[in-house]
């Protein structure tokens, strides 16, 4: 027991150096099983974590690729329904003209537009028809809804058209239940809109008439419908009255020449009475 004492008292600094590492040993033992499962446990977080962003990473890149499928498929379905519709307008418009042509005892060239100038005071259309189809200058361009111009020049297989929307486009007119006579001309404001011009005071027109080309024109044959009286005002000296024109330019696609023109003779005589005695007339080109 002696010999225990002394050694302990000789070796108490190793002893107490062997408890404190034998508790610290017991304390890191324990504490590393902890942190060891707090850390496993944040690895499997962890871990969950990553998988499920890649999971979504995936997905997102996967919508992506159908996103461009149905964007893909979508522009076919568009371009299929834009060319369904306008088959379906050039066939619903061949019809309305083919319907016009047989009540008509006219002569007609099918025409359709293939070029346009809408932007000016000066707008202008080409059609697919020229010389070699019969196509001649100051023939009278129509749709079954009413008159849309002119033609002015010519080529093989094209011709130029000058639209009543032109500010230098006139042409003799006539309403169909009074028989008021006047001069149609396009004062560069609404596309849908052109005015009469001297109408007299002393006549009966009225709104809603129907306008017609008269036999006065220089180029149009009679009866070509123009459009409606919208409105009428009294002036100085003549009523200022403004007329819905019957062709749709919004719209125009298909059009008919009309093979017919004024009598050269009597056009050429118009004109010279004209130049005598000053009466305005349609502007010559």
């Amino acid at each position: 027991m002696l010999n225990f004492y002394k050694v302990f008292k000789n070796n108490n600094a190793y002893l107490l150096l062997l408890f404190y590492c034998s508790i610290a040993g017991l304390l890191i033992k324990f504490e590393q099983d902890y942190s060891l499962q707090n850390l496993l446990s944040r690895g499997i977080e962890l871990r969950a974590g990553v998988s499920q962003r890649l999971s979504d990473i995936y997905r997102y890149l996967q919508l992506n690729d159908e996103n461009e499928k149905l964007a893909l498929q979508n522009s076919v379905l568009l371009a299929e329904i834009i060319e369904q519709g306008s088959v379906l307008r050039d066939s619903a418009s061949i019809n309305r003209t083919a319907r016009f042509i047989d009540s008509s005892p006219i002569s007609f060239i099918h025409a359709r537009i293939v070029e346009r100038r809408f932007n000016t005071n000066e707008n202008l259309l080409i059609i697919n028809a020229g010389i070699k189809q019969g196509v001649e200058v100051d023939m009278a361009v129509m749709t079954p809804e009413g008159l849309v111009g002119r033609v002015i020049q010519v080529s093989n297989n094209y011709a130029k058209v000058m639209p009543v929307i032109h500010a230098e486009f006139s042409v003799s007119v006539v309403s169909d239940s009074n028989s008021t006579q006047g001069i149609l001309s396009w004062n560069g404001k609404q596309e849908q809109l052109a005015q009469m011009d001297y109408v007299p005071l002393s006549s009966s027109i009225g709104v809603n008439e129907i306008i017609h080309t008269a036999d006065f024109s220089t180029f149009a044959i009679r009866g070509i419908p123009v459009g409606q009286v919208l409105n009428v005002e009294p002036d100085q000296k003549f009523y200022r009255v403004d007329v819905r024109l019957g062709a749709d330019f919004s719209s125009l696609n298909r059009v008919l020449v009309v093979k017919k023109t004024t009598d050269p003779e009597k056009k050429s005589l118009m004109e010279n009475t004209a130049d005598e005695d000053q009466i305005p007339e349609e502007v010559q080109n």
